[in-house]
């Protein structure tokens, strides 16, 4: 089923929502930097408040991955969880009718070099995250020094899907949607020509995948990365982008990952750097999200 048709079974909400993105866009581009930070902040501990089924699966979530903690811990980074990522939304909105050059202004590079050394190399390149920190703006940083593209599934709301690719376009991204006529050939294309392509294995989604451990417990991971390395012998860089106090981001290139020739052993190397950059700060990762949502057979 593609996005319009999920989007005419719910056209009440679907109008809805459009009509509240408009709205929020709308008074947050009238706002500073900082002050529209806020506001996503607000919304986000309204969105804990009011989201009950979202709330009990972070808490629930919480609880596999750091199972020694007191209760009230996690739930205050699961309140956490959720503001980050109200904040996540007012910054993309209030950057969406902005120019490139505010994306060094509130984001910092760091290990660039790394990527300048790969790109000499005139292999493929492969940047390797999860949903971390405000993960649209570690691709808009990336592409201000080269031509980018990332792999993503459509979202289920069309007008949104439009703005999403608008907006990853505004800032020097090119977006390949998985599952679209054409996607495989133009991601087939990115890396034989030695290009540069970002992917998010951090989820439990339609795809093909293995089982691999994150956070103690097998999990249902996305193959297609370690597939495409070892396949185009692409250099594999993790990075990851953190928001700092002072509302800043900061983002860092790790060194590149040695993979062996097994798929699943490269993915696993791929998600532990994942989980470490989870473990430093997890209030900045979708905990909502059922990662652990299929289980191995058996089990």
């Amino acid at each position: 089923m593609t996005a319009a048709e999920r989007s005419q079974r719910h056209p009440v909400r679907s109008s809805l929502l459009a009509d509240f993105e408009r709205l929020l866009a709308a008074r947050l581009e009238r706002l500073e930097w900082r002050d529209a930070q806020s506001a996503g902040g607000a919304l986000g501990r309204a969105a804990w408040r009011l989201s009950r089924r979202e709330r009990g699966r972070a808490l629930e979530h919480l609880a596999i991955a750091f199972p020694d903690l007191q209760q009230e811990v996690r739930e205050r980074l699961g309140r956490a969880a959720f503001e980050h990522l109200g904040v996540v939304l007012a910054e993309c909105l209030w950057l969406r009718d902005r120019g490139r050059a505010e994306i060094p202004r509130h984001v910092l590079l760091r290990g660039g070099e790394r990527i300048a050394a790969a790109r000499a190399t005139g292999r493929p390149l492969l940047f390797v995250t999860g949903h971390c920190g405000n993960w649209e703006l570690l691709a808009a940083r990336i592409a201000c020094g080269l031509e980018l593209a990332v792999v993503a599934r459509e979202l289920d709301e069309p007008g949104f899907q439009e703005e999403l690719l608008a907006f990853r376009a505004r800032f020097g991204t090119r977006t390949i949607v998985r599952g679209t006529p054409g996607a495989a050939r133009e991601l087939l294309r990115t890396l034989r020509s030695g290009g540069a392509l970002g992917m998010l294995i951090d989820q439990d989604t339609r795809v093909e995948g293995v089982w691999v451990d994150f956070f103690g417990r097998p999990a249902w991971t996305p193959s297609g990365a370690a597939d495409l390395a070892l396949r185009f012998r692409a250099i594999v860089l993790p990075v990851f982008i953190e928001r700092l106090a002072d509302g800043s981001h900061r983002v860092d290139v790790e060194p590149e990952l040695e993979l062996t020739d097994d798929a699943t052993a490269a993915t696993q190397a791929m998600t532990a750097a994942i989980e470490a950059q989870i473990r430093r700060v997890p209030e900045q990762w979708v905990w909502m999200h059922r990662r652990w949502r299929r289980r191995p057979p058996g089990e």
